[in-house]
């Protein structure tokens, strides 16, 4: 495994792969790693030549990848981790690498960014588009391996590469979850062990939603009050937003009539952590 952590030795070592013919699998992520996001390195190790991972986290003046970890990155065990999964190539750059001091531009999906995450949390998802565009530049991937965990990202990535014509296949990988059904993410270690019970919520509240929608309920009101009804009764919860959205636009629904997404974003104590199922369609 080859640790880059500048722009040539990057674009040296993935031309190397190239010169030898293996197609290219890239994980982007944020460090402290979990087997959720190690589950994307073996999926692109099964599908391609060569696999590369970056590691890198906006400073705090410009908008997170993801939810910035609030746990201290360990580069020397998320390196023996990638290196347990034969990663080939370990992007960890510095930030003014990928943020020089001229840096001017940032890109935004219009609309995708305004609503449930960019309502809660205003520019972190041009953050995303920005820091992505930079990285897929860097690494030209043929695929690309994102989380169904955070759908929103998945829909605006998905956007972002269709609109600018990026010969980028996206492949959206599958939550993977403890055995209550948390969805498996670094902020799950700051939970109490009361904390950690009740945020066993967020999972039975889209559950509900999936349920309902597959007895044949299509009423999204009615959705969202299954998803509200259990999150209500935890009294460690506290709803950020409840949502049954298009699986394309992010627009709040009416009826589902195709794909959607039951989503929600519960602080559990001082801890935020956000959820989803598809509604009408698989994640493969």
């Amino acid at each position: 495994m080859k640790v880059v952590r500048t722009v040539p030795d990057l674009r040296a070592a993935i031309l190397e792969r190239r010169l030898a013919g293996e197609s290219v699998g890239f994980v982007p992520t944020m460090g402290v790693l979990h087997d959720g996001q190690l589950s994307l390195v073996r999926r692109a190790r099964a599908e391609n030549g060569s696999v590369v991972v970056s590691s890198f986290t906006n400073p705090g003046d410009i908008p997170t990848l993801d939810e910035a970890s609030p746990l201290r990155r360990d580069e020397s065990r998320d390196l023996a981790l990638l290196e347990q999964e034969t990663a080939d190539i370990v992007f960890v750059p510095e930030v003014a690498t990928l943020y020089p001091r001229d840096d001017m531009t940032r890109v935004t999906v219009e609309g995708l960014t305004r609503h449930l995450e960019g309502a809660s949390r205003p520019g972190h998802l041009d953050g995303l588009t920005t820091v992505m565009i930079k990285l897929l530049q860097l690494v030209g991937p043929a695929r690309l391996y994102l989380g169904q965990r955070h759908a929103q990202q998945v829909v605006v990535v998905r956007r972002l590469m269709r609109d600018l014509f990026m010969n980028v296949e996206l492949v959206v990988c599958p939550t993977v979850r403890e055995a209550d059904g948390l969805a498996m993410s670094s902020a799950n270690a700051l939970l109490s062990i009361e904390e950690r019970h009740a945020a066993t919520c967020l999972y039975e509240a889209i559950s509900r939603a999936a349920e309902a929608y597959d007895a044949g309920e299509r009423s999204a009101e009615v959705l969202r009050a299954r998803m509200t009804d259990r999150i209500g009764a935890e009294p460690m919860a506290r709803p950020d937003y409840i949502s049954v959205a298009d699986a394309m636009t992010l627009e709040e629904l009416r009826r589902v009539t195709g794909p959607a997404l039951a989503l929600v974003a519960v602080w559990i104590g001082r801890t935020r952590l956000t959820d989803n199922v598809p509604l009408a369609w698989d994640v493969a």
